[in-house]
């Protein structure tokens, strides 16, 4: 029960990717609940008041992560939730979302090294690849220089880099997330990838320190909360 309420206390959060810490969780959501689920969110979110960073609600589709949701928080070290929440609302929307949900699940806990393009929002179908890379700055090193060539096809996408330090789903240390509008766009933008950057590519590979690819999946945000 404390581990949920400390949940619940997240999802008072608002979303920036300024921010560079994020929090998330899983769950299993019961059948047909999804809509019931977002309601409940944005009616809890309604006029609220953040201090700093967000939270989005995402919806797990293709790929190996077996849960159905997933629940990330963003925000800045010690200037993380909400001013305006009294202890009761807390404590009834505990028990409103504890309706939907069939089964929570492991949560993480981490960091952002680098981000470009714009919001996940205007971009919200995600592949996320769990990692771990053998030299995670030589693997940075790698990453942004291959983005910042690629940036011209990659245009606005969302395109990011970070850690887990609490906990370590599939023993991975690291992820790479890739936004784009939909799955066709995600599809389109890999084709364009392989035909227009495949020397780029190829030194990525050479010179990232080697990296072991854990898991990888998508994620579709389905509402996203507070200032941008």
């Amino acid at each position: 029960m404390k581990k949920i309420i400390f949940i619940i206390c997240v999802l008072s959060l608002s979303i920036s990717f300024s921010q560079n810490t994020f929090r998330l969780w899983h769950f299993n959501a019961k059948s047909g609940t999804e809509t019931a689920i977002g309601n409940l969110l944005t009616k809890h979110n309604e006029n609220a008041e953040f201090k700093s960073g967000g939270v989005q609600i995402e919806r797990i589709s293709h790929g190996d992560n077996q849960w159905s949701h997933r629940i990330v928080a963003f925000g800045e070290v010690g200037k993380i939730g909400r001013t305006d929440l009294k202890e009761f609302e807390q404590g009834l929307f505990l028990e409103q979302i504890n309706n939907f949900v069939e089964e929570w699940g492991p949560s993480y806990a981490g960091r952002f090294l680098s981000y470009v393009g714009g919001q996940p929002k205007d971009f919200p179908f995600l592949q996320i690849y769990e990692i771990t890379p053998d030299d995670p700055d030589a693997f940075k090193k790698a990453h942004d220089k291959f983005i910042s060539k690629a940036s011209k096809v990659i245009g606005d996408r969302p395109v990011a880099f970070g850690t887990y330090d609490i906990g370590s789903p599939n023993e991975a240390t690291h992820w790479v997330v890739i936004g784009s509008s939909g799955f066709s766009d995600l599809i389109d933008q890999k084709q364009k990838w392989e035909d227009n950057f495949s020397k780029e590519a190829e030194e990525w590979a050479k010179t990232n320190g080697g990296v072991e690819f854990k898991s990888n999946f998508t994620v579709q945000v389905l509402a996203a909360f507070g200032s941008l």
